[in-house]
C-alpha cells in the first residue's frame, strides 16, 4: 500500500456514485432503473468488461516499461514540442491563475474523467443496448492499442517540469496527489493525452451508430466535458496544445478500428455465443471438440494459395515479433553476474565491481572481483574473514576491511587471482577506510579511528595531514579530497579539504522542502521534520561533487552539492526515504523507498528500495528498478554501467549490472534477419497485389 491511496479511493468513489446519480438525466425513454439491472448486467455483459477493463491489467507494466525505456534510450522529444508551441500553455495558465480553479480542475481532472469513461461504459450495458455497447467497449479498448507506440517510444513530459516559470498545479497541488501521482504516471505520456482521445473516441462512435438518437443527451454532455478537460490539461501544466490534436487523432483511429473489428470480434467473444458454446459442449462433446478442430484448420487453409492479405499478415506478425524481442531488449538492461551466488554487499570503481558473499550453509566469507569491460571474474586470496568485510575501491586501489584487519590489493586486468600486497592487524578499533590520491598519483589509505585519522600510502609510509583530529564517523575520498560530516555545526555540514591542506571547503546542506510536505510526512509517521537536529549519516564524492544523505527524522534525504561553486539540490523525493549514494562519471545512483508511508501498520510499510540514476548534467532522476517485491542493495556507479545488489522475494541475492548499451547484439542479428527476411515477403506482396488488380 501507498501513500495517497485515501485520495485515490475518495475520487473513485465520488466517480461511481456520481456516475449512477446521472442515470436518469441520460438514460433511454424505454428505461427503468433497478437494483436488479446493475446485477443482471454483471450476466449479460461480462465478455464486453473483459475487454474494456484488461487495459488496466498491463497498464502498470507499460508504465514501467515506459520507465525503464526513458532510462535506457533518453527518447524525450518534450524539446522538439516546445520549439514547436513554445510558451502558449504557459500564457494560459499565468493568465487565469485562481486558487479556486487549481483545486476545482484538479479534482476535475481525475475525478471526472473516471466518471466519464466509467459512465460511458456503464450506460449502454446497464440499458442493454448491445448494439452500443459492443461499439464503444472496442472503440475504448483501441483508443489505449493505438497509444501503446506513442508511450513508449515518443515520449512526451508534461509541460509544469519543461516550460520555465509553468507550474504543474495537479500533481503539486498536496503531497499527498503528488504522492499518488508518482506512483501511478511516469510524466512522459503526455502524447497523446488520453483525457482527450478516449471521451473523443465515445463521442464519435455515440455519433456514428446512435441511429435512434437515444444517446443524444449524453453526446452532449461528452462534448462539454471534453472541452473543459481540454482546458483543465492546458491549465493545471499537464499537457502541451499537441497532445490534444494527437488525442482526437487517436479517438478517430480508434472509431475507424472499432467499424473493421466489430463484427469479428464479437462473434467470437459474444456473451450469448459463449453460453450456447457450453450447452453444445456439454449435451455433445466429441460435436463440440470436431468443431473445434475444424475452425482451427479453417484458420490455415487460406496458406495453401496464399494471397496478399495472408503475405501482409505474415509481414505484420514479423514486424511486430521483431520490434518485441527489441523492445525487450531495450527494457531489460540489468543482468546478474555470473559465478556470483550470494552476495551480501558490492562496490565498484570505474570498471572493477567487487562482491563480498557470505554462504548461508557454512557460514564462510568469499571476495570475487569483476572485470566489467571484459565481464571476467577474478578470486581474492588472503587469510579468511570470519564476517563479512567493508570494501574500498578507488580504480585499480583495492581495501578490504574489519575494526581489527587490513588488506590491501593492487588490481590488473591479467590477473585470475589477486593477493593482498600488505596486510595490517589494528589494536585500535579501525572505523572506516578511504582511497586518496596522492600527488604523484599513487594510492592513499585514509584510515578512520574514533578522534583522528592515519593517512599512508601503498607503501605503508605515512602521510602527513593538517586536519588529523576531529570526528569523522562519515567520510568520502575521491583524488586528493577528503569530505566527512562535521557533527559540531548546528546544520548538517560536510567539510572538504586537499590532503596537502591547500583546499578547505565547508559546505553547509540545505535539505529544506516546503511547508506542506513536511507537514505531510509529520502527519503521516508522527515524526516532525527537525532541521536543527538533522544529522549527515553518509557521503560519497568525485573530484567535483559531494552526494550526503541528510537524517531530517521522517525520512533521509539525499542532496547533490557542487565543490567548487556549492551550488545544491536535493535529488531524492522529500517525502521519500532514500540511501545508499554513489557519484562518478556525471552520474548519481541510489536507492529510494518510492510511494513510502511510515503511517501504515508495520507489516504493510513499504521497504523495498528501487535504484534511482541521476544524470547530473541534464539534471533528471528516472528509476531503473521497478519492482514490488524485489529489493535493492548497494548501488555502484561504475565507468559506463551501473551495478547494485538485487534480493527477490524468496530472499535470494544476485549481483546485477545495468548496462549502457540499449541493443545487445543478439538483437543486432534478429533486427539483420528480419530485414533479409522483408525483402522477398514485399516482393510477394507486391506480386500479389499487381496480380490482384490485373485480374
Amino acid at each position: 500500500m501507498a501513500a495517497g491511496t485515501g485520495i485515490y479511493i475518495t475520487w473513485v468513489t465520488g466517480a461511481i456514485i456520481l456516475s449512477i446519480a446521472m442515470m436518469p438525466l441520460f438514460k433511454p425513454k424505454y428505461a427503468k432503473l433497478s437494483l436488479e439491472g446493475f446485477i443482471d448486467m454483471f450476466r449479460r455483459y461480462w465478455a464486453h468488461m473483459i475487454v474494456v477493463f484488461s487495459v488496466y491489467l498491463w497498464k502498470d507494466l507499460l508504465d514501467g516499461m515506459d520507465r525503464i525505456l526513458m532510462a535506457n534510450t533518453q527518447l524525450d522529444m518534450t524539446p522538439y514540442v516546445y520549439a514547436i508551441e513554445g510558451d502558449i500553455v504557459l500564457w494560459v495558465q499565468q493568465g487565469l491563475r485562481d486558487a479556486l480553479l487549481d483545486e476545482a480542475l484538479t479534482h476535475f481532472y481525475v475525478m471526472g474523467f473516471m466518471t466519464a469513461t466509467f459512465a460511458s461504459f456503464l450506460y449502454p450495458i446497464y440499458f442493454d443496448d448491445r448494439h452500443m455497447a459492443d461499439r464503444v467497449s472496442l472503440s475504448m479498448f483501441w483508443v489505449y492499442v493505438i497509444a501503446i507506440p506513442f508511450y513508449l517510444f515518443f515520449n512526451v513530459g508534461v509541460t509544469g517540469n519543461h516550460i520555465p516559470d509553468m507550474q504543474a498545479i495537479a500533481y503539486d497541488l498536496t503531497p499527498e496527489i503528488n504522492n499518488w501521482f508518482t506512483r501511478i504516471d511516469p510524466f512522459s505520456n503526455g502524447m497523446p493525452s488520453l483525457h482527450i482521445g478516449l471521451p473523443f473516441a465515445i463521442w464519435l462512435t455515440m455519433h456514428r451508430w446512435d441511429d435512434d438518437g437515444r444517446w443524444t443527451s449524453y453526446r452532449g454532455f461528452l462534448m462539454g466535458f471534453i472541452v473543459l478537460t481540454a482546458f483543465a490539461i492546458i491549465y493545471l501544466g499537464i499537457h502541451w496544445m499537441v497532445d490534444i490534436i494527437g488525442g482526437m487523432a487517436v479517438g478517430i483511429l480508434a472509431v475507424q478500428l472499432t467499424a473493421k473489428t466489430n463484427q469479428p470480434v464479437w462473434d467470437f467473444v459474444d456473451e450469448r455465443l459463449f453460453s450456447r458454446r457450453l450447452a453444445r459442449a456439454i449435451a455433445d462433446p466429441g460435436k463440440s471438440i470436431r468443431g473445434t478442430l475444424d475452425s482451427i484448420i479453417s484458420v490455415f487453409a487460406p496458406l495453401r494459395e496464399p494471397s496478399r492479405k495472408q503475405t501482409s499478415a505474415i509481414i505484420a506478425a514479423l514486424m511486430v515479433s521483431t520490434g518485441l524481442v527489441l523492445l525487450w531488449d531495450a527494457t531489460h538492461q540489468d543482468f546478474p553476474v555470473e559465478g556470483v551466488e550470494w552476495p551480501t554487499s558490492a562496490a565498484g570503481s570505474d570498471g572493477w565491481l567487487v562482491s563480498v558473499e557470505e554462504d548461508p550453509d557454512t557460514s564462510s566469507v568469499s571476495i570475487s572481483v569483476w572485470n566489467v569491460s571484459d565481464e571476467k571474474g577474478s578470486a581474492i586470496s588472503g587469510e579468511p574473514w570470519a564476517s563479512s568485510p567493508a570494501v574500498a575501491i578507488s580504480g585499480s586501489s583495492l581495501v578490504l576491511h574489519d575494526s581489527s584487519r587490513l588488506d590491501y590489493y593492487e588490481l590488473g586486468s591479467d590477473s585470475t587471482e589477486f593477493t593482498p600486497k600488505f596486510s595490517l592487524q589494528e589494536s585500535e578499533a579501525l572505523l572506516d577506510v578511504a582511497i586518496a590520491e596522492s600527488e604523484e598519483g599513487g594510492a592513499l589509505l585514509v584510515m578512520v579511528y574514533e578522534d583522528r585519522l592515519e593517512v599512508m600510502d601503498d607503501e605503508q609510509v605515512p602521510v602527513g595531514f593538517e586536519a588529523s583530529e576531529g570526528s569523522f564517523s562519515v567520510m568520502a575520498a575521491s583524488g586528493q579530497l577528503l569530505a566527512w560530516a562535521d557533527g559540531a555545526s548546528q546544520s548538517p555540514t560536510v567539510n572538504v579539504t586537499s590532503i596537502s591542506g591547500s583546499i578547505s571547503i565547508s559546505l553547509t546542506l540545505d535539505v529544506t522542502s516546503s511547508e506542506d510536505e513536511d507537514a505531510y510526512l509529520e502527519e503521516i509517521s508522527g515524526i516532525a521534520v527537525d532541521y536543527g537536529e538533522a544529522e549527515v549519516i553518509d557521503i560519497d564524492m568525485d573530484d567535483s561533487w559531494v552526494v550526503a544523505v541528510v537524517d531530517v527524522g521522517p525520512v533521509n534525504r539525499t542532496v547533490l552539492v557542487n565543490i567548487l561553486t556549492g551550488e545544491q539540490a536535493v535529488i531524492s523525493d522529500p517525502i521519500w526515504q532514500s540511501s545508499s549514494p554513489s557519484v562518478a562519471h556525471g552520474r548519481v545512483a541510489f536507492l529510494q523507498i518510492p510511494f513510502w508511508d511510515p503511517s501504515l501498520d508495520p507489516e504493510e510499510v513499504a521497504t523495498v528500495n528501487d535504484v534511482y540514476l541521476h544524470d547530473i548534467d541534464a539534471n533528471t532522476t528516472l528509476a531503473i528498478t521497478h519492482d514490488d517485491d524485489v529489493d535493492q542493495l548497494d548501488p555502484q556507479v561504475l565507468l559506463e554501467d551501473v551495478a547494485w545488489v538485487e534480493v527477490d522475494s524468496d530472499g535470494m541475492p544476485s549481483l546485477k549490472v545495468y548496462s549502457g548499451e540499449t541493443f545487445q547484439p543478439y538483437s543486432s542479428v534478429i533486427l539483420q534477419a528480419a530485414i533479409l527476411m522483408l525483402i522477398p515477403l514485399l516482393f510477394v506482396w507486391a506480386y500479389q497485389a499487381a496480380s490482384e488488380r490485373r485480374g
